[in-house]
């Protein structure tokens, strides 16, 4: 018989039979090592695809819902014979009303233009508080892409809510302020001073026939600076507000300073003294305007200041002659004298 090689597996195995047993072990650790793995695999296959049926199925049985955000509009009345329908939308940050024309040409005739290039107007939002005070919020527009609509949009409600809490104790915003509020949709030529045509609106009359039967006096202003091309004041027992037009945009700009540190004032003499006063204003910079505000809370601060508790907003703008200004600490601009 052929002697077996020493250097052999075979041989090890038969002189050492511990390597044999540890041979054995080895083969089974690793042959549990597979099944385990393998097992391991099949689960994870088994879970990805049960994840994925289930994530399908949830995403096609629960549909993204929109908000409904419409507005009601009672007692909408058309005021120009070529609308056909009105609606009334909100979000965040703006109140829109939505007026289909019958066609483009209609569109077009209501905003006294011949096409698109001529069109001049601003939407100007009236609402009626205060049991009949006419206060009015500059709007936004653009026509949409049916060639027909045209979104008037109201993005500045702040003065509104303002006023509104102090003389009807009403909270105002987005949602709600066609709808608790009587309001008209008036379209102002800004060329052409005194041309508009109300739209559509909540309130019985419209803006001319309002403007004609109850409007105040306009203001009577003097030493009107060259770069001021008008004044508009609404004056009620709780609050004034004086819009001040500049006539374009350099000088809106340049009176009030560039706008750094820029405060419009005003000034008055009462018993031989001189008092003066900050308004509160809001910037409309399409527009070249500042709106500039006192309220019944500020009165009663400059009441005590003059010592004369009795004092109204009203007397005050009407009794005295007002000065007013802008300044921005160093440099005193004057705007023009009401009264």
């Amino acid at each position: 018989m052929e002697e077996m090689n020493k250097n052999s597996l075979s041989y090890k195995i038969q002189k050492n039979p511990f390597l044999l047993g540890l041979f054995v072990i080895v083969i089974a650790v690793v042959l549990i090592a597979i099944f385990s793995l393998s097992s391991a695999i099949s689960e994870k296959t088994k879970e990805f695809e049960t994840t994925t049926e289930k994530t399908t199925v949830a995403t096609t049985a629960t549909p993204v819902l929109e908000t409904e955000k419409n507005v009601s509009l009672d007692g909408l009345k058309k005021r120009v014979d070529t609308i056909k329908n009105v609606s009334a939308d909100f979000d965040n940050n703006s109140a829109i009303i939505v007026v289909e024309f019958e066609d483009k040409e209609a569109l077009l005739d209501a905003h006294y233009a011949s096409n698109d290039f001529t069109i001049d107007v601003v939407p100007v939002f009236c609402f009626y508080i205060n049991n009949g005070t006419q206060v009015t919020c500059p709007g936004e527009f653009k026509f949409r892409s049916d060639g027909k609509s045209a979104e008037y949009k109201l993005a500045q409600i702040d003065d509104l809510a303002n006023v509104v809490a102090l003389t009807d104790e009403i909270t105002v915003n987005y949602k709600n302020v066609f709808e608790v509020l009587k309001f008209n949709l008036y379209l102002e030529h800004q060329s052409n001073d005194g041309v508009g045509r109300t739209l559509v609106g909540t309130y019985p009359k419209t803006v001319e026939s309002f403007n004609k039967d109850y409007a105040e006096a306009p203001a009577i202003v003097s030493n009107l600076n060259e770069g001021v091309e008008k004044v508009q004041v609404t004056t009620a027992d709780e609050f004034i507000w004086v819009d001040v037009y500049f006539t374009d945009e350099e000088s809106y700009k340049t009176l009030n300073h560039d706008f750094e540190n820029n405060f419009v004032c005003f000034g008055f003499e009462k018993g031989g003294k001189k008092f003066d006063w900050k308004f509160i204003s809001t910037e409309y910079e399409d527009l070249c305007m500042i709106r500039c505000k006192l309220d019944a809370y500020a009165l009663t601060q400059l009441a005590d200041e003059i010592g004369d508790k009795s004092i109204t907003i009203p007397t005050l703008f009407k009794d005295y002659q007002i000065n007013i200004w802008t300044s921005d600490y160093d440099t005193e601009t004057p705007l023009f004298t009401m009264n």
